[in-house]
């Protein structure tokens, strides 16, 4: 029985958690309600959805932190979180991180197709989404995260 509900948490996990794939990440085309968050000098916008009480988001703050301190001024960060979570909780966990993000917002994951966090999506300047990650990403994602990033200079 304990084997049994091992191999279900662990499936679960990998499910929910280590999914890695570009192609059917399940995320709808486009975020037009992301267009307000671009600024002028802005065509590329990186979307970090997550959670305070994620135990992979935490994990993953060095990373946006690199990913943050690495961006050109042309590429906009926006967190995003559950319209049921609070947005100060959040805040205050991005500032003592020292993660300096340009906005951060609630947003309807379910409606967009947005099942897990840590969720890194990048936007074009028409809000279609060019690229996703989900889950904890390993050093190999990392580096096509960060590749994608340095492409939309």
């Amino acid at each position: 029985m304990y084997a049994l509900v091992v191999v279900a948490l662990l499936f679960f996990l990998q499910v929910t958690f280590f999914a890695s794939s570009n192609d059917d990440h399940g995320i709808v085309d486009t975020l037009p309600a992301m267009l307000e968050y671009f600024r002028e000098d802005q065509d590329t916008l990186v979307l970090i959805v997550l959670t305070p009480t994620c135990p992979y988001c935490l994990l993953s703050y060095p990373f946006y932190r690199t990913l943050i301190e690495e961006k050109s001024k042309n590429i906009g960060v926006v967190a995003g979180i559950h319209p049921n979570i609070s947005i100060e909780l959040q805040r205050r966990i991005l500032q003592k991180e020292n993660l300096s993000v340009d906005t951060l917002i609630a947003l309807p994951n379910q409606d967009w197709g947005i099942t897990s966090v840590p969720t890194i999506i990048i936007l074009d300047d028409k809000a279609r989404v060019e690229s996703v990650w989900i889950g904890l990403l390993d050093a190999e994602q990392e580096k096509d995260v960060l590749s994608v990033i340095a492409q939309n200079e």
